[in-house]
């Protein structure tokens, strides 16, 4: 998802390690498609979050699902808290062969297809509902894209709003002037801050707690979930609901591993994708309200900014954000104000 980034040789460590106790019937050693086809198969999922999170919990799903719908035949193996690497380093691996499945956003499947930043552009929503019309508005055009560059996207994410945790009260647009503040690095998320007058600071995720506590960076945005389940309303004590983004982040496989697959086994995942992808639409929805609450109870503060303020800022930067990526992101944009009329 949006800004876990950062390998590490323990993450290659794991990749091999995993490779080695796979329990495959059949070589892993040769190159990607060659394993037998009607070999019981056991799959690495690359998850970046600890087990609590709604995306992993939708990554222990899709493996739950796969495995009851091919009697055991495919199964997978879901390595949490980002143990096979950060979420460029997941990307890369699924696109490369080195890990079967993962999930990612921008910083990694987006990289691939630029377009994509404009389904995160902010204020494009006003509720997750609104995210999953657009997808099923464009699904087999995004679907097509990933193909394009050797996925097959099997499921989708669903999170949101960010909000802005400081560790100074943040009341209107104005307080965010000068603002160090963590964001993905992607073009779209360092935009957005400048937009805000921020100063957009690079800090790699692992490394934002410290960051936070030590002052280097005055606030950071991220869901919720992402936030309480990182802990870091203990060194930040001021939530801003500025409710900037709401977004899709994908799952995806390598394509030359699925078209490996027997048929049954091709049809079993996808849908296990789509029923994984509706599973977490309902606990992303009911996580946000409880780690609001989980938040507030632990003694953070919130303010609630006119996000009027936020919308005008924004929109230039949105409108040239979308025409830089041609035609497919005009296009998308043109679907994503038609279905949530913002």
């Amino acid at each position: 998802m949006t800004g876990f980034t950062g390998a590490t040789k323990l993450g290659r460590r794991h990749v091999l390690r995993a490779a080695g106790a796979a329990g495959v019937v059949g070589s892993l050693s040769g190159p990607i498609g060659a394993r037998p086809a009607q070999a019981q198969m056991k799959l690495r999922f690359a998850s970046l979050y600890p087990p609590a999170h709604a995306a992993s919990r939708t990554a222990d799903k899709l493996a739950e699902l796969t495995r009851a719908k091919t009697l055991g035949k495919l199964t997978i193996d879901v390595f949490h808290n980002a143990s096979l690497g950060g979420e460029r380093e997941a990307a890369e691996g699924v696109r490369s062969g080195s890990i079967d499945v993962a999930y990612s956003g921008l910083p990694g499947f987006g990289s691939y297809v630029p377009e994509f930043g404009v389904l995160e552009l902010p204020f494009n929503y006003n509720s997750l509902d609104d995210v999953k019309n657009v997808v099923d508005r464009i699904s087999r055009s995004l679907e097509a894209r990933m193909a394009a560059q050797g996925l097959v996207l099997l499921g989708y994410l669903y999170d949101g709003p960010r909000v802005t945790i400081s560790n100074r009260p943040l009341r209107s647009l104005a307080d965010f002037r000068g603002l160090k503040l963590r964001v993905p690095q992607t073009p779209l998320y360092v935009q957005m801050a400048q937009a805000f007058g921020a100063s957009p600071t690079p800090v790699a995720l692992p490394e934002v707690y410290s960051a936070l506590q030590s002052k280097v960076v005055d606030a950071l945005e991220g869901t919720p979930t992402s936030l309480f389940s990182s802990k870091y309303h203990e060194v930040a004590k001021n939530i801003a609901r500025t409710d900037h983004i709401f977004f899709v982040a994908y799952i995806a496989m390598t394509k030359k591993l699925f078209d490996g697959l027997p048929t049954d086994q091709q049809e079993a995942l996808r849908a296990a994708g789509r029923e994984a992808s509706a599973f977490n639409l309902a606990i992303a929805k009911e996580a946000v309200g409880e780690d609001l609450k989980r938040l507030e109870a632990a003694g953070v503060a919130f303010t609630s900014p006119n996000k009027d303020e936020f919308k005008a800022a924004v929109a230039p930067m949105k409108e040239k954000f979308a025409a830089s990526l041609g035609e497919p992101g005009t296009a998308i944009y043109k679907e994503i104000r038609a279905v949530s009329g913002t």
